[in-house]
């Protein structure tokens, strides 16, 4: 996967050193909607965005001063699928001053320039605060790219967040037929996703707090905030992780 692989060249930029963690998990609150509202502990902070009931954990992991969770669509793989939903942490890089959101993309943006020299879309879709944090958001895409045999093109909007310690990104991506021309960025499609996203908000921790996190669920807007309690079954467990 093209934005896997950029996200990988990323962690060799930024080397900062820094303590493992421990292992992130995510906990839900049920929607009556499409969607349930995902808050994942990384790092120094509760990351918080509404998941389409429609995917699912694929992938989780957690090195020295990263994390990655990867959800396709019901029935679909790892390996083999149409859209994906990731979320990243990268850990200590974000402290006083850090690089900003856009230096994010642009590493992000070097990994599809290397995937597909011609047939390459970089959509710069501006700087705007997310929950009172330095963000950006673009789009990127390849027309035509090879992997493990098969051809395919590849979009993905990706949002950066620059979190008070860590920098945390969210992409969701869509394969579709290669093609030997760029592709277009449909806005009304795009910005149809990142609302299905909304709201994206970042939590401080709260000492001995657990799973589902009340003082992040209570940040939401009245008429967002779900009815019941959560029950033990609304917890998306981890996929189990495998190296890479």
């Amino acid at each position: 996967m093209i934005l896997r692989s950029a996200l990988l060249a990323l962690l060799v930029v930024t080397s900062t050193q820094v303590a493992a963690a421990d292992l992130p998990h995510t906990t839900s609150h049920r929607e009556e909607a499409t969607s349930i509202l995902a808050i994942s502990p990384i790092f120094s902070q509760l990351v918080a965005f509404k998941m389409p009931l429609a995917f699912h954990v694929v992938n989780e992991q957690t090195s020295t001063h990263s994390y990655i969770r990867e959800a396709v669509l019901d029935g679909e793989t790892a390996e083999q699928w149409t859209q994906m939903i990731t979320v990243t942490g990268y850990q200590g890089v974000a402290a006083d001053p850090g690089p900003s959101p856009a230096a994010l993309i642009n590493t992000i943006a070097d990994g599809f320039k290397k995937a597909c020299p011609d047939t390459i879309t970089v959509g710069d879709l501006g700087s705007q605060p997310i929950d009172g944090h330095p963000a950006e958001l673009a789009y990127l895409a390849c027309g035509n790219v090879s992997e493990g045999g098969n051809s395919h093109s590849e979009a993905a909007l990706i949002l950066a967040v620059k979190g008070t310690q860590d920098y945390y990104s969210i992409q969701w991506a869509e394969r579709g037929p290669a093609q030997q021309t760029r592709v277009n960025f449909e806005e009304q499609h795009w910005l149809a996703r990142l609302q299905q996203l909304m709201p994206v908000f970042l939590c401080d921790k709260v000492a001995g707090e657990k799973a589902p996190y009340p003082s992040c669920v209570s940040r939401l807007p009245s008429e967002d905030k779900p009815g019941d309690a959560v029950k033990k079954d609304d917890v998306i467990k981890p996929a189990t992780a495998s190296p890479r």
